[in-house]
């Protein structure tokens, strides 16, 4: 056999010495080829640096980092990502199965087995730890029909075949039994074993820290809740860049993040002043997806003012704020004609630029708004565009801002979230909606770490991330929102945000892949 053996590491400096001869001691003799595959993650105690070395010294080492501690769970899953053989070990890197013992159990890996898990023969872990594993086990079989004994030994031998089906999402101890279900529902041959389990003689546990049973808890509640909603599987995500054609930073920003990042579409502003240079880096860029991006604020009206008098100001200018615009609406001082008016000609204006557009969505956000919506919806038929954006946003994420930033986002989300009801009702217009949406809490403020942190929290199905990447933060002083335009195009061509898509698996897509598949086209 060719055997991968999976280390995930986080402050084991103490152990890591023999890491490698006691590796070389189970595979004597048993493996053909082997190799190490050690996961670095976000160590204070100089343990990247150890393994660095021991990769530079030996061929069959392979070292990977995390630039931050983002759990046992992501560290396992980037090991998995990267082994190579054909069979995968995981195990911890303090040994908590000898190398005898490891030898024997990896014998009984038989052709009609697909994966091989132990389970602890002894244990030497406290009466606390004995009642947390009892009770786990069993809310894992209640949950999950799971039938084993030991979920969390770390001892899971499988096939590469039976782990490239898979994209574990769990960053925290519940990858143990994330793995082990969703290798039971794709049908695969699961054998149990008992294994003598050695105490760690170095390091420090936090296996039974209460950050760790609340994580488990957290994500065990959401696997749950991913199955229920039948979203497991592949993950597409479209991450789209807004305000394309607002001005030139805006337009070379967004250019930027697609030629050198993760931006997959990007949504065309039609009364943007920089539109027609938008539309030439689309034009030479056939691969970057396109939305309209439906206008009614700040900005200056594509259609003749006179023509949609209820929109624009004396100056002939839209609603200086998107609270000015609810404002009047709400008090019956919006005609839905002008409205209609408008969105046609912005619209009209994309395409008469000789540009295909997959996706519509609204600056703001307030294509959602009742009365608007249908609207939104019946030019979206007419010009044959077939999808639109949802903004509802799943769950909440640490958004970035003041406390008064965080209450306005609040309200807005509390808004959407009333109005996105509406779009459920679009079924006869045969629009796709994306099942998530992110970028509600963050907008304008991703960083690399939150942007990584939730490419790497996307539970599954079809899920968009709107962001606002520009090249100068000086577009503030003229559009006062609060961006960190240049901010947010750092993250998205970061290596942290490159690596979190490759160790998440996701897929990067568009509205426009999406809606062939869907079609069979």
């Amino acid at each position: 056999m060719t055997l991968s053996f999976v280390y995930p590491i986080y402050n084991e400096i103490e152990n890591l010495p023999r890491l490698l001869p006691e590796t070389e001691r189970i595979a004597s003799g048993l493996a053909a080829d082997f190799e190490l595959v050690l996961v670095d993650d976000g160590s204070r105690d100089g343990s990247g640096a150890f393994i660095d070395k021991l990769a530079a010294e030996d061929s069959r080492v392979r070292s990977f980092h995390h630039t931050r501690n983002r759990g046992l769970g992501a560290a396992i899953s980037t090991g998995l990502a990267h082994a190579s053989k054909e069979l995968v070990l995981y195990m911890d890197s303090d040994f908590p199965v000898g190398a005898d013992e490891a030898r024997e159990a990896i014998r009984q890996f038989t052709p009609d087995c697909d994966m091989l898990i132990g389970f602890r023969l002894g244990r030497a872990e406290g009466p606390r730890r004995e009642i947390m594993s009892w009770t786990y086990n069993r809310m894992i079989r209640w949950s999950f029909g799971l039938r084993v004994t030991d979920v969390n030994f770390a001892f899971k031998l499988l096939r590469r075949s039976l782990l490239q089906k898979m994209r574990p999402r769990s960053e925290g101890s519940f990858i143990d039994a994330e793995l082990l279900i969703e290798a039971t529902r794709l049908g695969a041959r699961v054998k149990e074993i008992g294994i003598q389990y050695h105490p760690r003689v170095a390091g420090v546990s936090t296996a039974a820290s209460n950050k760790v049973v609340v994580g488990i808890l957290n994500e065990m509640w959401r696997y749950w809740r991913t199955r229920r909603d039948n979203a497991v599987g592949p993950a597409g995500v479209i991450i789209n860049a807004d305000d394309f054609g607002l001005c030139e930073a805006v337009n070379l920003g967004v250019a930027t993040a697609f030629d050198r990042g993760v931006v997959t579409s990007a949504s065309l502003l039609p009364t943007g002043e920089a539109f027609a240079q938008a539309a030439e880096l689309a034009r030479s860029r056939p691969e970057l997806d396109l939305g309209v991006h439906l206008c009614l604020t700040q900005t200056a009206p594509v259609s003749a003012p006179e023509t949609i008098p209820s929109l624009v100001d004396h100056r002939g200018m839209l609603p200086p704020t998107w609270s000015a615009f609810v404002s009047r609406y709400l008090r019956g001082r919006i005609r839905r004609r002008d409205v209609e008016t408008e969105m046609r000609a912005q619209i009209e204006r994309v395409r008469q630029a000789n540009l295909s557009v997959s996706h519509v969505d609204g600056h703001q956000h307030l294509h959602m708004l009742p009365g608007i919506l249908p609207v939104v919806a019946d030019l979206a038929h007419e010009y044959e565009i077939g999808a639109l954006r949802y903004p509802r946003q799943k769950r909440d994420q640490a958004a970035i801002g003041g406390l008064a930033r965080l209450r306005r986002r609040a309200a807005v989300k509390a808004l959407l979230t009333a109005c996105s009801f509406g779009a459920r009702g679009l079924s006869s217009k045969r629009l796709l909606i994306a099942d998530d949406f992110r970028g509600l809490t963050e907008a304008g403020h991703w960083d690399s770490d939150t942007l990584a942190r939730t490419v790497a929290d996307i539970d599954g199905g079809l899920t968009e991330i709107c962001c606002h990447p520009g090249t100068d933060n000086a577009i503030g002083e003229r559009f006062p929102w609060g961006y960190q335009w240049e901010q947010e195009l750092t993250a998205l061509t970061s290596a942290e945000v490159a690596a979190a898509v490759a160790e998440s698996r996701v897929t990067l897509t568009t509205y426009r892949d999406s809606l062939a598949r869907s079609t069979g086209a």
